[in-house]
């Protein structure tokens, strides 16, 4: 095993196309022998025969066009900046890209293992970027794609992309956009040593529409520089890329219901009818979803790993992990009548955080543990409580027993429970902790 190659744990797998693998010796015993004239005259044929069949694997090229990033110079590809590979088929360098709009790939087969890529597109300051990922296949978790929002690695990550992300689907709608605002763009792939597969290929504009506006809508000049273009949606379709239906399925028209395209647009369904496209029968006993006409804000709500609690008209949205901690807020508050979300009018409180959890009791919110974000990414048994009247922040110590221990969990769930006792608690079901690992400790604190 080369240095700095980390073993992999689990089954033989099987070897990606073009990709050699050690195989272990046999078993038996040593056995030695010397070589006769015939025997080395018979050694030296097949060496030989092994080095032609390797050359022979390197096709000559023609000034047809068979070097794919490079010309044909007396039968020999000679590989343009930042590629590599026989036919120049393999990325393997850096790359300038200021054109308003193209496309970038590794190559046009699978890339090689070791692989070091970085594409730097150069717009202008302040103009929208959109990557569309048309082909993405890397190794799941192994091979990497990083995405920032500037024309350094110094900028704001937006992205890291790994393993399948796009369906070979034709139209399909769902192919993922990452958009920058700064105007610029830097791009970093790289492999490791092992599985390589089809790679990637990516188009790029500078001030377009998303998804080409979905085909149900057109491109249209933005009102401001801070909005230079936008999709103008046609009837039926709203969204920033015209791609959500105000009525789906035309809410079974015309026996089910119609689809009202003033006021809040959406379906009025029959008497006899009900839910968002009016396909369930009333009564009912399914449930389903509905997609309210939120109205973002920023900094961005997108985070992972949050937790959230409902009091009274208020969604309470709590920490959460994103690429970006520069715009993020702690503590966002969603308003069920008006679909408007706000930020948590809060001066100081605990350091951004997650996988914790949550516990709503009268007016307080009881946050425990989760992942800070910190260099270290310590696990912590912090308690804090959030006063939502006054949307402020204070910690607790809790006394811990002499047969109890207290322990620094996060991914752990929590529930608020009156015992019979009368005695009011906060249940802290199992969790990931930085020193036992999975634990089955059911915690209990006494409010």
């Amino acid at each position: 095993m080369e240095p700095g190659v980390q073993a992999r744990s689990g089954p033989p797998q099987p070897a990606a196309p073009g990709l050699w693998r050690a195989r272990p010796a046999g078993g038996g015993g040593a056995s030695s022998w010397l070589l006769d004239g015939s025997s080395w005259l018979l050694c030296y044929g097949f060496l030989y025969l092994a080095l032609y069949a390797q050359v022979s694997q390197s096709k000559p090229c023609d000034r047809s066009g068979s070097c794919f990033s490079g010309r044909c110079v007396n039968s020999t590809c000679l590989c343009d900046p930042g590629w590599v590979g026989d036919q120049c088929q393999h990325c393997q360098g850096r790359f300038k890209l200021t054109e308003p709009s193209g496309y970038l790939t590794d190559g046009p087969i699978n890339y090689k293992y070791k692989t070091k890529c970085t594409w730097l597109i150069e717009g202008y300051p302040n103009a929208v970027l959109r990557l569309r990922f048309n082909h993405f296949a890397t190794e799941c978790s192994w091979d990497h794609m990083y995405v920032y929002d500037g024309d350094s690695i110094y900028a704001p990550l937006i992205a890291v992309l790994s393993g399948l992300i796009v369906p070979e689907v034709r139209g399909n709608e769902t192919v993922p956009e990452v958009v920058t605002t700064s105007g610029f763009a830097l791009l970093h792939f790289f492999s490791d040593a092992a599985y390589n597969l089809t790679g990637f290929n990516i188009f790029y504009s500078i001030n377009s529409c998303p998804n080409n506006c979905s085909g149900h809508g057109k491109c249209t000049t933005g009102p401001s520089a801070a909005r230079p273009v936008y999709c103008e949606c046609e009837d039926y379709w709203k969204g920033e890329a015209c791609d959500i239906p105000y009525c789906r399925a035309d809410c079974g028209s015309p026996d089910r219901g119609h689809c009202d395209l003033t006021g809040e647009k959406l379906c009025v369904c029959s008497d006899s009818w009900q839910g968002p496209d009016c396909s369930l029968n009333v009564p009912s006993t399914e449930s389903y979803w509905i997609l309210p006409n939120v109205k973002p804000f920023s900094p961005s709500v997108g985070r992972a790993s949050h937790k959230a609690v409902l009091h009274g008209k208020f969604m309470w949205v709590i920490g959460g992990y994103t690429f970006n901690y520069s715009s993020f807020q702690m503590v966002l508050k969603y308003n069920l009548e008006n679909s408007i979300w706000n930020v948590g009018a809060v001066s100081r409180g605990p350091l951004q955080r997650y996988g914790h959890s949550l516990a709503l009791h009268q007016e307080n919110i009881f946050m425990y543990g989760g992942r800070i974000e910190t260099s270290d990414g310590n696990v912590t048994d912090e308690l804090w409580v959030f006063n939502i009247p006054s949307q402020s922040w204070s910690t607790k110590s809790p006394t811990v027993l002499g047969h109890g221990q207290q322990y620094a969990v996060e991914g752990h769930s929590a529930h608020i429970m009156e015992l019979d006792s009368r005695d009011v608690v906060m249940i802290v079901i199992f969790g990931y902790s930085a020193i036992y690992g999975y634990t089955s400790s059911i915690q209990e604190y006494h409010i």
